[in-house]
């Protein structure tokens, strides 16, 4: 599971050119504006990710000028999303450890934290989009195919140097799962399963060359 909020040590702090009251600091491979003299290099902090939904707290209630949202699925809370503060770009957030009372003073690096401070990732509610109409999350049979970014694991970079490597280009596009369960045929984009209608470019595909009956003949098939 995905550590949305972890336990992450602060490696380097930079001053931010014409700020009197914030600076920049390194956590990871990200990098986060705070609070002038909040914390020291070495700090450990609660690390929030991008995309990030933060319940509502006191903690959190400096963020809801720029970061609530209510959503249908989640309720009321707050959005983390890539923001821009005086030219530098902060990915997260990250706070003192002191702030979370229930937090240990002796938790270890690298400590999930996401489930405690109730934190959950970002979702949409069902909604026309103009990919179609999202239903819902990604069903129990099709797996979520996230690759690790290297900034959240930059350990990997000193873990894999000396390695033979190539590198890669995303082309345009999008990608999809078709699965059947107990509970039918379902087809899916990257994070959402959408409805079997006209304005879905997936299932017009499904359509157009039988995918559901060639894959429903196949469980029947072999007995699966």
């Amino acid at each position: 599971m995905r550590k949305l909020a972890s336990i992450q040590r602060i490696y380097k702090i930079e001053p931010i050119e014409d700020a009197d009251r914030i600076e920049l600091v390194h956590v990871l491979g990200w990098q986060c504006v705070t609070n002038k003299g909040q914390f020291r290099e070495m700090d450990l902090g609660v690390y929030f990710e991008i995309d990030s939904f933060l319940p509502i707290r006191p903690e959190f209630e400096f963020l809801r000028k720029f970061c609530y949202k209510n959503s249908d699925i989640l309720g009321e809370g707050f959005k983390l999303r890539t923001q821009k503060f005086k030219g530098q770009i902060s990915q997260g957030l990250i706070l003192p450890i002191s702030v979370f009372p229930e937090i240990p003073n002796d938790i270890e690096l690298g400590t999930d934290v996401t489930e405690l401070l109730g934190v959950k990732k970002w979702e949409i509610e069902e909604r026309a989009t103009t990919g179609g109409t999202a239903i819902g999350t990604l069903p129990d049979c099709v797996p979520h195919t996230d690759e690790t970014r290297i900034q959240v694991e930059p350990e990997l970079l000193n873990d894999f140097g000396d390695l033979p490597y190539y590198i890669t280009t995303k082309m345009d596009g999008s990608s999809h799962s078709m699965c059947i369960n107990s509970n039918g045929f379902h087809v899916t984009g990257h994070n959402f399963e959408y409805k079997n209608d006209d304005t879905n470019g997936f299932y017009r595909l499904v359509n157009e060359r039988g995918y559901q009956e060639r894959l429903e003949n196949y469980v029947e098939t072999n007995n699966i």
